[in-house]
């Protein structure tokens, strides 16, 4: 038996929707090809946003900062970074600084006009940083710096000329005192620490790690107390370079036995309640906290068992090593 035809009601629905699908279709195939010229467009390399920088900061060995009345050097040799005073600089601070530099990613230039470089402090006579970063004789980047847009980023531009740039990066992080690239952890010991001799002329006496614990002559040691001293030794950092007359006789010293030998350390108190440290590892005079540093300076009987507060007194420290300070 053959089928009914569709009534006229039914021809024009179905009719709706196939021209419905037509269309949704056709807009849908227009977005595509519109999406694909928009996309064509922008990959086009000479549409493309200009790089300000590249260079491998692997390759960098040299990198000179100043301002209108400051200049510091870094320079790498055997893979270590030190300053132009000789003394070892902060290799991840500048290796950090180097990689964010090489590499500031792509931006349109903001600026080209004479004014607004003078505005932004982009040119000779005016800039807020000038960093030359080299490889051998080769310049890798010689830049301005000036004033920032937005937090975290900077006006921009190349010494020999061309446009303003924003590019990401800071001028607190290029720093133009040798402070500000020191390794701040050069006074800590090397390694572990063998042994701690305290020697001044009013009081004597020496740490040493034996057999798991720290010992002294004729005192018994608070373990957790000494550790906690030694870990101050450990964690030493230092703030800034001084530039002051030392005291004739320091507050306190050591001499400390890790794994490089052994150094003397002495602690001096300045005026304004601030203290200073030298080493006789590297030349300067360091500042250091003052609280560090008055907690170093004690009679050796503060880390006896009598003087701990703790009701526990067998708070050994096991161990073939001395511990390590904590993280």
């Amino acid at each position: 038996m053959a089928s009914a035809a569709p009534a006229p009601a039914d021809r024009m629905a179905w009719g709706g929707i196939v021209n419905r699908q037509a269309i949704l279709a056709g807009v849908l195939l227009v977005q595509l090809i519109a999406v694909a010229l928009v996309w064509g467009l922008q990959a086009r390399p000479g549409d493309a946003p200009p790089v300000f920088l590249s260079f491998d900061a692997g390759n960098a060995d040299t990198m000179t900062v100043a301002d209108a009345e400051s200049t510091v050097t870094v320079t790498r040799a055997d893979r270590e970074w030190t300053l132009s005073n000789g003394l070892p600089a902060d290799g991840g601070k500048i290796d950090g600084v180097l990689q964010k530099l090489s590499d500031p990613g792509p931006g349109w230039p903001v600026a080209t006009s004479e004014s607004a470089m003078r505005r932004f402090e982009v040119v000779e006579e005016t800039h807020q940083r000038h960093v030359t970063i080299g490889a051998g004789e080769e310049t890798l980047a010689d830049i301005y710096l000036g004033t920032s847009p937005t937090f975290g980023r900077v006006h921009a531009r190349h010494v020999d000329g061309g446009p303003v740039y924003a590019i990401g990066f800071s001028n607190y992080e290029a720093g133009v005192k040798q402070s500000d690239w020191l390794q701040k952890s050069l006074l800590q010991p090397e390694g572990e620490v063998q042994s701690v001799s305290r020697k001044t002329s009013s009081a004597e006496w020496t740490l040493a790690w034996t057999d798991g614990a720290w010992t002294s002559e004729g005192v018994e040691l608070d373990q957790d107390e000494t550790n906690t001293f030694v870990d101050r030794l450990r964690r030493l950092n230092v703030l800034d370079l001084v530039d002051a007359e030392l005291p004739e006789e320091p507050s306190t010293a050591f001499v400390v036995v890790d794994g490089a030998g052994a150094h003397e350390l002495a602690l001096f108190a300045l005026p304004d309640d601030d203290y200073a440290a030298t080493s006789s590892r590297f030349e300067g005079v360091f500042g250091i906290s003052s609280y560090i540093a008055e907690q170093l300076d004690m009679p050796l009987e503060d880390l006896g068992v009598d003087a701990s507060e703790e009701d526990d007194s067998d708070g050994g420290s096991e161990g073939s090593s001395p511990p390590a300070a904590e993280s």
